[in-house]
């Protein structure tokens, strides 16, 4: 296998992760071209610029090591790629019209790789409707493009997870999660004791729970809530009776508040 510490620049991040068992596993993926039309990575945010590098490397050379003189190789030209498409800024999510560029661009042809590589940084952060833009071209991207979300904890849209290999590189504080409020006399405990700040890391808690118990329609209505929430553009009286409308009576919500978004 190739020597990808040498290719990178040898910070504590990229020490940090090269040595871990997964990192391994997903570097031998990559080298054999055994990616899959969508992955999903988390690891911590500042990991991401050299895990994008490595990654990307691998992806964009045709024997996969990296640092031969292949046309994808010598594209490279200060720390760029034609092939390598990132939406965005590497420290924010994409905003939909960034998603949108990334899905046209992917169906390019490559310039010189024989591949193109989209990079979705901060997914766990995505707004509805830019995840939504990305939902096709995870599902099934050009013959010649990889989708790639870089993330960190498990906070990925179960519409976007469920269509990426994911792969976790350190493992944040998984938790159960909490579940919801059962029966009229628990909810009314919980919208007394509530307080608005805490309401996106409690949605958190419930999509957590929810998927581990494999109900993803209960977690993604809590997860696109979280964004919303996360968003502060709604008051606490307002974020309340809308959780309570999503989450207890099953509203469908996600048209009505399009410019919250």
């Amino acid at each position: 296998m190739s020597d990808l510490p040498s290719v990178l620049s040898p910070d504590a991040a990229c020490r940090d992760f090269t040595s871990r068992p997964a990192w391994l596993r997903l570097r031998k993926e990559f080298e054999a071209g055994d990616v899959g039309h969508c992955r999903a990575v988390s690891a911590p945010a500042e990991w991401h610029p050299a895990l994008l590098t490595a990654l990307a490397r691998l992806y964009l050379c045709s024997a996969g090591t990296g640092q031969d003189a292949c046309p994808g190789c010598s594209a490279w030209s200060s720390g760029t790629h034609p092939d390598l498409l990132v939406a965005g800024q590497p420290d924010r999510p994409p905003n939909i019209d960034e998603c949108r560029t990334l899905v046209r661009e992917l169906a390019l042809r490559p310039v010189s790789a024989p591949r193109r590589l989209g990079v979705v940084p901060s997914a766990d952060r995505l707004l509805l409707p830019a995840a939504n833009s990305l939902l096709k071209v995870a599902e099934e991207p050009p013959s010649h493009a990889c989708v790639l979300f870089l993330l960190e904890g498990g906070g990925l849209l179960p519409t976007l997870r469920s269509r990426a290999r994911f792969t976790v590189l350190a493992a944040p504080d998984f938790t159960e999660g909490t579940p919801v409020p059962e029966g009229d006399a628990a909810w009314l405990d919980w919208l007394r004791g509530q307080k608005g700040p805490e309401v996106p890391a409690l949605l958190a808690q419930w999509a957590t729970h929810a998927l581990r118990g494999r109900d993803l329609g209960l977690a993604a209505r809590a997860d696109r809530l979280r964004l919303m929430a996360e968003q502060g553009k709604l008051s606490e009286p307002m974020l309340c009776d809308l959780l309570i409308l999503a989450i207890k009576e099953e509203l469908p919500f996600e048209h009505i508040f399009d410019d919250l978004w």
